[in-house]
């Protein structure tokens, strides 16, 4: 059964004289950031701009989940650009394309319409929380997977999707990590599958970590797992017991 390597697997292969063992190469995954209000870190701040956090976040995640990511650059919201970058990104020899923001419905998401032109979305929402935003396609045959632009979404939608996807592409099981935990609080929903944000307390009780925003990644910073709230549940009592996927 395909595994990832651990350190004292790669001991245990040496002990046993073996200097080759059959492996997959990590995916490249091309990671592309959209939007005019996007500044590195560093920049000096102005009206109407944001930091871009997921170009990091979303790196450092391709990594963990076991791909090699090729970090395509921030596109300036014109369809030339896009273009340009989508274009970069397969002669990259990519082996999945994966956007930041840029593929909803508005007017300046000029990768969606790129993507159209030269590939096709095969959908653009899914039913979760948070995270809503997903899209699916491809481009010139390459799979293409467009996450939400909000930092938590991101993130979360990494967790859910993306992970499951180089999973797959490594040959290793794609279902998530869970655990069961018991609730110390009461929850809401609002009846989409929902990834809370959560910490365990001193007696191992799961409780939110603040504020649930899609924008908070302070709040995403402090969390230890997400409580996966099934869809068309909307009340959950202290004491209840959820299913949740460890972020460590």
């Amino acid at each position: 059964t395909p595994r990832r390597l651990r350190p004292q697997d790669v001991g245990f292969l040496a002990m046993l004289g073996l200097p080759n063992a059959p492996v997959r190469r990590r995916p490249r995954i091309a990671l592309l950031s959209s939007g005019d209000e996007l500044l590195p870190p560093g920049a000096p701040i102005a009206p109407g701009k944001i930091y871009d956090a997921n170009a990091y976040s979303l790196q450092a995640l391709i990594r963990r989940f076991g791909g090699q990511p090729l970090w395509m650059g921030r596109i300036p919201d014109t369809l030339d650009a896009a273009q340009t970058a989508l274009r970069r990104a397969v002669d990259a020899r990519a082996d999945l394309l994966l956007s930041s923001a840029g593929v909803s419905m508005g007017a300046y998401d000029f990768l969606r319409i790129a993507i159209e032109r030269e590939g096709a979305l095969d959908f653009w929402r899914v039913n979760m929380r948070p995270g809503k935003p997903l899209t699916f396609g491809t481009y010139r045959s390459v799979p293409f997977l467009g996450l939400p632009g909000n930092p938590v979404s991101a993130f979360v939608s990494a967790h859910v999707f993306l992970r499951a996807v180089i999973a797959r592409m490594l040959g290793l099981e794609t279902s998530l990590p869970t655990r069961t935990v018991t609730l110390g609080e009461a929850l809401r929903s609002d009846g989409r599958q929902s990834y809370l944000r959560a910490v365990l307390d001193d007696s191992g009780r799961a409780r939110l970590a603040g504020h649930q925003g899609s924008g908070n990644l302070y709040g995403m910073t402090r969390a230890r797992l997400l409580l996966i709230i099934p869809a068309g549940v909307t009340e959950l009592p202290a004491g209840a017991q959820v299913q949740a996927m460890p972020l460590e």
